[in-house]
Formats: structure tokens, C-alpha cells, sequence
């Protein structure tokens, strides 16, 4: 892991973190305005003013999220996949659902500055979908993030959840002045959203499986298929018994630990399959000692790939002669043939992200080995 990788990733974290906030902040105001929740001793704290101020800067640090995860050179977006919705290689309905809300926000935010010319009227029928826009931004964040599974993602998103939804509550349930009107149904409507989500959360981006169902082709992964590359109409005519010479593929799964046992042994297991590419699988196996490393981490003493088809048949294994990096991974070896790949040989190259919550994402490059000889796998550290 590179410290440009550490950079680009931690602000694209923090981007969006903050502009969550300042945007669970803005709809509060705004929602408090229309409460007019205002006392003779209330500091006028709450104003119109404040919550422009905050709506901008949630666009900045929207601005910031997006360049950060663009530039990442690990996530390795294009630009089509960061501003045109299920474009995105890696969780196209979730990401399709962030970019939806990052347009519905700038036309709201260019509402403001364009009030006195576009009228009143116009201007508070754009700003209902503020509330549209949250909740596009929760489901983004819930279904994309990679922090989601630790208690203060949880907590951050419920509280946030809980105060817009109490203050939309009270907006509809009784009328806040003498000329509004109480929508009651649409009140128990907000309850029942906010039920349903909150059941969707706990049986969907909070269990470990979730990277299954939103990237592997099941649920609400296929929702690429349609955009698909070149490269996906090369993955189909791929499932054979034989993978290209060279090609580079996106990898998506899970890892177990086990371990360490009272010796101290750790065994790292990554199950992954390819997309963008030929179709096929890659399994990863790390074996060590905790704590052998200077920085506490894990001491390699041997590991294990293995490249199989669609279908499980092995066509390639080997070792790795280098593996770097904690969260981030940097893996590379050489493979020898296995079947009708006897006799040829490849060198591949693994980039992993691994996740609190079990999930790897990645990519593999590979390439035909040019020159003899099985590359050492002992004595690498993590």
C-alpha cells in the first residue's frame, strides 16, 4: 500500500463522511424552519443563511469525495463510471444510486442561487427532493461503504436517519402554522420507510455475504450486465478450459481468518471470483505466524494460488514470490498450468482491498512467463 493509496482512499472516506453530515444537518434546518422552531429565547441559530451555507459545503465535500475515489489508484474508476449511473464495475446499482443523488443535489443547490429568476413556486417544488436526496445518499453510503459494519458507521447513519425522520414526522403529522395542513398518511408513510429500511440494512449491507449479492452477479450486481464492456463479452467466450495468455480482470469475494492457535500459526484464505474479464475464480492461501512482523502483523512462511474455470475445473497453480501491504494487498507469482494448460505458465499480479467486514475487491493482471524457473515463497512479510 503505497502512500498515495493511503491518501486517496482515507479522503475519499472522509469526504463522504462529512458531507453526510452536512447534509443530514442542512435537511434538519430546513425542516426546523418549516416547524418555525423558533422561541424568544432561542438564538436565531437556525436560519435560512446557515442552512445555505451548509447545503454548499456538503456540495464541496461531495466534490471531494468523488475526486478522491476517482483519482484512487486502487479503485482505478473511469470517468464514465464515476458520473454516469450503473456504469460503475463494482456495485452499479448502489454506486448509480450516489451519482443520481449527486446530480438531484447540484440542482438543488443551483435552485438557490437561481431563486429570483426561476420563482418561488419553482424553486420549493425542487426543494422536496432534498428529502428524495437523502435518502439516495443513505442507501449509497449503507450499500457501497466499506466501513458500514463498524458501530460508528451504524451509529452516524441511524442517528442521522432518526432525526431527519422524526423532524419529517412532525412536519407531517400536524400542521405548523395556520396555513399549512396536516398529512397524517403520509406521516405513517415516513414510519413505514424508515421500518423497511432499517430491515433492509440489518439483512443486507450489515451481513457479511452483502458483496455477494451486490457485485457477483446476484441480486442487484446484474444491473451491469446491460453496460457491460468489451471485456464482459470476451469473460463469456472465456468459459473454457483455457485462460488468454494475458488479461486483466476485477476480482470481488470474501476472506476467513483462522487462527492464531496457541502456536501462534495464522491462516489467511481469500476466495475470489473474476469480472471484466475471462471467467473464472482465484483462490488465495496465506500461511504464518502472528506477530513475526515489526509492525505486529503477520510473518508468511508459505502460500498457495489457484486459477480454475467458471465451472471449478483448476487450470492454473502456484506461489507467490512477493506479498505486501495490510488492508491493501500487493500479491505477485508465477503459475504453472494444470490439464490442457500443462506446460504453459503464468505471471500474475493481485491487488487486494480487504474490508472489516470480510469482503476483497481487487484486480489480477496476468501475463505468459517468459523465462524458466519457480519464484521462492518463504519469507515474506506481511
Amino acid at each position: 500500500m503505497t502512500i498515495w493509496q493511503t491518501v486517496t482512499w482515507d479522503v475519499a472516506r472522509g469526504g463522504g463522511f462529512t458531507a453526510f453530515g452536512l447534509l443530514t444537518l442542512s435537511v434538519a434546518i430546513g425542516l426546523a424552519l418549516t416547524l418555525h422552531m423558533q422561541t424568544p429565547r432561542w438564538p436565531r441559530i437556525i436560519n435560512s443563511e446557515l442552512h445555505n451555507f451548509l447545503t454548499l459545503l456538503a456540495l464541496i465535500f461531495t466534490g471531494v469525495h468523488i475526486l478522491a475515489v476517482w483519482i484512487d489508484p486502487f479503485t482505478n474508476f473511469g470517468w464514465n463510471e464515476v458520473f454516469i449511473p450503473f456504469a460503475s464495475h463494482y456495485r452499479p446499482l448502489w454506486m448509480a444510486l450516489g451519482i443520481v443523488a449527486f446530480y438531484i443535489g447540484l440542482a438543488i443547490g443551483l435552485s438557490t442561487w437561481l431563486r429570483p429568476y426561476i420563482g418561488y413556486k419553482l424553486w420549493r417544488s425542487l426543494h422536496v427532493f432534498t428529502l428524495l436526496l437523502f435518502g439516495l445518499v443513505v442507501v449509497h453510503g449503507l450499500a457501497t461503504g466499506s466501513d458500514t459494519r463498524t458501530w460508528w458507521s451504524a451509529a452516524i447513519y441511524a442517528s442521522s436517519v432518526l432525526l431527519v425522520g422524526t423532524l419529517l414526522w412532525m412536519r407531517l403529522s400536524k400542521p405548523a402554522n395556520a396555513r399549512s395542513h396536516a398529512h397524517p398518511v403520509m406521516a405513517i408513510a415516513v414510519v413505514v420507510i424508515v421500518a423497511i429500511g432499517t430491515v433492509w440494512a440489518l439483512f443486507g449491507p450489515f451481513q457479511a455475504g452483502w458483496n455477494a449479492v451486490a457485485n457477483n452477479g446476484n441480486g442487484s450486481g446484474t444491473t451491469s450486465n446491460a453496460l457491460a464492456a468489451p471485456a464482459q463479452q470476451q469473460s463469456k467466450s472465456s468459459q473454457n478450459s483455457t485462460f488468454p495468455q494475458s488479461f486483466t480482470g476485477d476480482l470481488q469475494g470474501q476472506y476467513t481468518q483462522t487462527g492464531p492457535d496457541a502456536n501462534g500459526n495464522v491462516t489467511l484464505q481469500f476466495n475470489m471470483s473474476i469480472s471484466n474479464g475471462p471467467s473464472g475464480n482465484v483462490q488465495v492461501v496465506l500461511q504464518g505466524q502472528s506477530g513475526g512482523g515489526d509492525d505486529g502483523g503477520i510473518s508468511i512462511s508459505s502460500t498457495s494460488v489457484s486459477l480454475t474455470s467458471s465451472n471449478g475445473q483448476q487450470l492454473y497453480s502456484g506461489l507467490l514470490s512477493n506479498v505486501s501491504g495490510d488492508r491493501r494487498l500487493l500479491m505477485s507469482g508465477s503459475l504453472n498450468g494444470t490439464g490442457a494448460n500443462s506446460g504453459s505458465q503464468l505471471q500474475v499480479q493481485l491487488t487486494l482491498r480487504i474490508y472489516s467486514s470480510g469482503q476483497v475487491t481487487g484486480t489480477i493482471t496476468a501475463g505468459s512467463v517468459t523465462t524458466t524457473g519457480t519464484p521462492a515463497a518463504n519469507g515474506v512479510s506481511e
